[in-house]
């Protein structure tokens, strides 16, 4: 346990100078994540979700989904996915729709007092305004103390890798450091900071994310 508060804490301390950094001189972003899950057994689980990302640059959203996925889990250690995403762009002060459709395939470990799930995810877009495009991501996420009985909030890491099939190249980088700062068997609240790299074209650019995140479980 003493081993991973120390990482977690070279962890923050690399991302949160280098993201006020950032918040300072381009605005940064705010994120909001809401989703509700649903387990009509111990086997099958479907999630519902809305993701808002506001934009201190330009001082209005700029991009929305809602999306639903169902998982099935094949094995102890196992699922499969998929999943349908409706997306919203903001460019040239106007809203473009897009769908997402994607296929999971998620391994979850539970070594000592942590939580790994290590995802893997095809993924098809396609926009009303442009071509459409084939991706690989991979998001990865590391809950610490998940067998504590202690009510304080609990460390979390993630990272979300994405890349574009036809570009053979990484288009968007993010890492995470949160909290699990609520977590109750029908609801939970998440607070994160995100350092993000992505390249449109071909071109790296930073930016710093805070979000919050809305958990419910019927």
């Amino acid at each position: 346990m003493k081993k991973f508060t120390i990482l977690l804490f070279i962890f923050l301390t690399i991302l949160i100078p280098e993201g006020f950094a950032q918040f300072a001189a381009d605005g940064s972003y705010f994120w909001n994540l809401t989703n509700i899950t649903y387990s009509p057994n111990n086997k099958t689980e479907f999630v519902l979700a809305n993701k808002d990302h506001y934009s201190n640059q330009i001082d209005h959203l700029d991009y929305l989904h809602v999306e639903l996925i169902g998982y099935r889990k094949l094995s102890k250690n196992f699922s499969l996915g998929l999943g349908i995403r409706q997306t919203e762009n903001y460019k040239s002060a106007q809203w473009n729709p897009g769908q997402t459709y994607m296929f999971y395939g998620v391994y979850f470990f539970n070594p000592g007092d942590v939580k790994i799930r290590f995802a893997n995810r095809f993924v098809t877009k396609t926009y009303k305004n442009a071509d459409t495009q084939y991706g690989l991501d991979n998001i990865t996420n590391v809950d610490f103390f998940v067998r504590s009985t202690n009510k304080l909030p609990k460390p979390y890491l993630m990272d979300e890798l994405f890349s574009i099939l036809h570009l053979g190249k990484i288009q968007t980088i993010r890492l995470y450091g949160g909290f699990h700062l609520l977590k109750k068997q029908h609801f939970g609240i998440d607070f994160y900071y995100c350092y993000q790299k992505t390249r449109p074209m071909w071109t790296w650019k930073d930016y710093s994310v805070w979000g919050i995140n809305t958990k419910f479980r019927i």
